[in-house]
């Protein structure tokens, strides 16, 4: 019965890497003929930072930076060293510098870093429960999540002949709090994966070094020591990779270093390596007021009593609020060591916030989920082959017919988000030279220069140039001080004088300014005749209803 397993599970891995490629195509590519990108309308939010910060590296002056052995500035909030973990994006920015296409550079990698997930995933829980069953329900119930979203898809479309059509046809996703009505959050879906290219990639490193533990207790210490310097020195690309993921590592490593002492010198010669280098990068990194505050509740922190919050999480989780401690309780104590951290994990999360975002702590339950799954899948198989063993039909009838409806009610949800994705409008994107201020800025000024934006989503940014403030909400929740930033902005085009102006555009070191008409699209009143009366664009141009104009600070502060 063993001889099919190899086939069937290579057939599932070439599944799992169509996939992949699907998701990511399907979310981003590019328009050759009109030279557009194609953005997917549920990731356009999310590149509206990506897409700068990419080009920063393959066409501004980030990687130049780099070489000369300085920290990267965020193109949206430049001026310091950057907060905002980069190291993917710089792949991706140096993969289009080399001659890759803007679409292929960014799915290469978020391709390949999606399908290690998926294949950790399946290898791991394999691995832990000795189960290709087990493999192949975690894999599942991550890619469809388990929580009662379909709950509020089903109140807006009743049940009826043309269910089947309805969410065949779904476009939105039925739940999307914080920024959607009702509890469930915004980031079960496999959204969160097309928006955060980087987040899969991490996510499998950290499984790929649960699963190397597996294979070092039983390992002489002379071949552990490879293996802990690899790791050790894998780490220190994590404070600029993922900084969450990097956290749950640590408290991976603690928590084996503790309960499974045949690990302890791997993982110690891991740490002594690991913070070696990650310590210097820990302590350069600058944050805002508070790295880690008091916030116990999550995205209920403001109503938050102990009914509320179980019920918060079991809309959340679904049956896997039920299953995952189930899962825990009835696995050997092997797996219970294995897997405890992922308790920590949620509890962390649920008790303390590490940026001014709160919803940016979603990486650390989509994680525990990712580990809590494989439990949900242990306990799900275990309780459907217990009907296997009698002879009767009925009770293995009653088992096959118990595990159908588990399905359902543990994968619906995530089936529905997934239609939403694939039914979701592509929207065209001018790219650097198909916006005729964005290519005038690329071959006329340095790749160095910053320059002062009145929009917030600049075209300015596809020639990788640094814009004095892009969209606040990306640069506020790394922790920058966008709101002085906003002030400062305003302080120069409402300003009375020039001199006035000249005064913050050289202390911000602005090369340009771009005006933009008519203002309905901002959120302040440019001082428009303040530029007509005193300076000359040095360029000019429309595309669609709004006008730019490019003033040199050099000439337009001459004499200032």
């Amino acid at each position: 019965m063993q001889h099919w397993k190899k086939p069937f599970t290579l057939m599932f891995f070439a599944i799992l890497f169509s996939f992949s490629c699907w998701l990511m195509f399907h979310t981003f590519g590019y328009d050759e003929k009109s030279q557009h990108m194609r953005i997917a309308t549920k990731v356009s939010s999310d590149f509206l930072a990506n897409i700068p910060l990419i080009r920063s590296f393959s066409l501004g002056d980030n990687l130049s930076k780099i070489f000369n052995g300085k920290l990267p500035e965020y193109p949206i909030f430049p001026g310091e060293p950057i907060r905002y973990h980069f190291i993917f994006y710089m792949l991706v920015g140096v993969l289009e510098k080399l001659g890759l296409r803007i679409d292929w550079a960014l799915n290469i990698p978020s391709i390949l870093g999606f399908f290690l997930l998926l294949s950790m995933i399946f290898l791991l829980s394999r691995k832990v429960f000795n189960s290709l069953a087990v493999a192949i329900l975690s894999t599942v119930f991550f890619c469809f999540n388990g929580s009662f979203a379909f709950l509020r898809f089903f109140a807006e479309h009743p049940l009826s002949t043309t269910t089947l059509q309805d969410i065949a046809k779904n476009a939105t996703f039925p739940a999307f709090a914080p920024w959607g009505a009702g509890d469930i959050s915004a980031f079960w879906s496999l959204n969160i994966y097309t928006n955060q290219r980087h987040l899969a990639g991490a996510f499998a490193l950290a499984l790929l070094f649960i699963y190397t533990t597996l294979f070092m207790e039983n390992k002489p210490w002379r071949k552990q020591i490879p293996w802990a310097i690899i790791w050790g020195l894998g780490l220190g690309i994590f404070p600029y990779f993922h900084q969450p993921v990097l956290l749950i590592l640590g408290i991976f490593i603690v928590w084996y270093w503790f309960f499974i002492p045949s690990l302890r010198k791997f993982l110690t010669l891991v740490g002594l390596v690991g913070a070696f280098v990650v310590l210097p990068q820990i302590l350069s990194l600058k944050h805002g007021p508070s790295l880690v505050t008091w916030y116990p509740g999550y995205l209920i922190h403001n109503s938050l009593t102990l009914k509320y919050f179980l019920l918060y999480w079991w809309q959340n989780l679904g049956l896997h609020s039920v299953l995952i401690p189930f899962g825990f309780l009835l696995a050997s104590s092997k797996v219970k060591r294995l897997f405890f951290p992922l308790l920590i994990i949620f509890g962390v999360a649920n008790l303390v916030t590490f940026t001014p975002e709160i919803a940016a702590n979603h990486k650390f339950f989509n994680f525990a989920l990712i580990v809590g799954n494989m439990l949900s899948a242990y306990i799900v198989v275990r309780f459907v082959t217990s009907f296997l063993y009698f002879r009767n039909l009925l009770p293995r009838f009653i088992g096959f017919a118990s595990l159908a409806i588990l399905m359902v009610f543990l994968t619906l949800s995530g089936i529905i988000d997934l239609f939403a994705i694939a039914n979701d409008n592509i929207g065209l994107s001018p790219d650097v030279n198909s916006h005729p201020l964005a290519r005038w800025v690329l071959y006329n000024t340095y790749p160095s220069d910053t320059i002062l934006n009145a929009d917030y989503t600049s075209p300015v940014l596809l020639s990788g140039r640094k814009v004095f403030l892009g969209w606040p909400y990306f640069s506020w929740g790394a922790g920058y001080d966008t709101d002085t930033r906003i002030r400062v902005k305003r302080l120069i085009f409402e300003a009375k004088s020039v001199d006035d102006q000249c005064i913050l555009l050289k202390k911000y070191n602005l090369s340009y300014t771009v005006l933009v008409s008519p203002p309905e699209q901002l959120d302040f009143m440019p001082n428009y005749s303040i530029y007509l009366q005193n300076g000359t664009p040095v360029f000019k141009t429309k595309y669609g209803a709004i006008e730019y104009s490019v003033y040199d600070t050099k000439s337009y502060c001459h004499g200032v």
